[in-house]
């Protein structure tokens, strides 16, 4: 193969779902492997993606004041290495953090039920890319914007400030990330056992 694979950070939920059989990769990472393998990653466009964008400024303001950050800005550096490619979206002196603005009430309360597990997978990966030894997690409600709602623009900044957001921390752990790398190397040897078979079979009589 001419491009060796590497996992994208928001991506690691993805290769990490256990398998039905012990040392293999399961049935999802196999599918999200070979849609790499063909480029075929068609845009996701909706309402709840179109906010989170729009306010993703107000969300890490909102962070920086209720986390006692300081002055927070959106991360623009881009890392990778052998096995990880990813950009978080806020460097801090002491941790790094990804901010998620959710739709409305109802988004925020689900995200009370604990940690989610991809989301943790990703910033696991960031923890490695950036060196950091601590993560946070943050969801927030901000106001959402007439052009992602139809005209109609929802008001939740005049709804005490502690309603409005919840977090996670998130600490380094050396073991779950080589869990990851041994992944990686999974995938890496499931792809190239499949780029044979495809390669075997295009553009012959089989």
């Amino acid at each position: 193969m001419n491009k060796k694979f590497k996992i994208r950070c928001s991506q690691i939920g993805q290769i990490m779902s256990n398998a039905k059989t012990k040392g293999d990769l399961s049935a999802g990472c196999k599918t999200y492997l070979e849609n790499w393998y063909a480029n075929d990653n068609e845009e996701i466009h909706s309402k709840y993606f179109d906010k989170g964008n729009m306010v993703e400024n107000e969300c890490i303001d909102l962070m920086a004041s209720v986390l006692d950050k300081g002055m927070a800005f959106k991360n623009d550096e881009h890392k990778e290495d052998e096995y990880f490619t990813g950009t978080c979206d806020v460097q801090l002196d002491d941790c790094i953090v990804d901010v998620k603005s959710v739709w409305g009430r109802k988004g925020l309360h689900a995200a009370c039920d604990g940690l989610d597990k991809d989301y943790e997978w990703q910033l696991r990966g960031y923890l490695h890319l950036y060196n950091k030894s601590k993560a946070i997690l943050f969801y927030g409600l901000c106001d959402t914007p007439e052009e992602c709602n139809y005209g109609n623009e929802v008001i939740y900044s005049d709804m005490p400030i502690e309603k409005r957001w919840v977090a996670y921390n998130i600490d380094a752990d050396a073991e779950l990330l080589q869990a990851i790398i041994d992944k990686v190397i999974m995938c890496r040897e499931y792809l190239e056992e499949y780029d044979l078979k495809i390669n075997n079979k295009l553009g012959k009589i089989n």
